[in-house]
């Protein structure tokens, strides 16, 4: 089970929300990290995107699709929101990260 130190949740320029999930990470390792944590939220990868500065993963989790993303710069990964029911869903999931 993957555990995150200190998530923090934020609200993107697109108005909808994300879960910054940690600061560590790195290009190479992760491929690996989206395949376990994907598994661990019971999601399904939909579409791999590779740019010269991130990665992300298009995944679905029921019928609400996320992004699971890269960013070398700042460095981290977050789960991110394209819509008002992943919002809804990434607001639970912080709630239950929290405790």
């Amino acid at each position: 089970m993957i555990y995150f130190k200190s998530p923090k949740i934020l609200k993107m320029h697109s108005g909808h929300i994300s879960i910054e999930l940690t600061e560590s990470g790195t290009w190479e390792s992760f491929p690996k990290f989206a395949e376990e944590y994907a598994i661990q939220l019971g999601a399904i990868l939909i579409e791999e995107i590779i740019a010269p500065n991130m990665r992300f993963w298009k995944i679905k989790i029921d019928d609400i699709e996320l992004k699971l993303v890269y960013d070398d710069f700042p460095n981290g990964i977050s789960l991110e929101s394209d819509s008002d029911e992943g919002d809804e869903y990434l607001l639970d999931l912080f709630d239950n990260m929290a405790g």
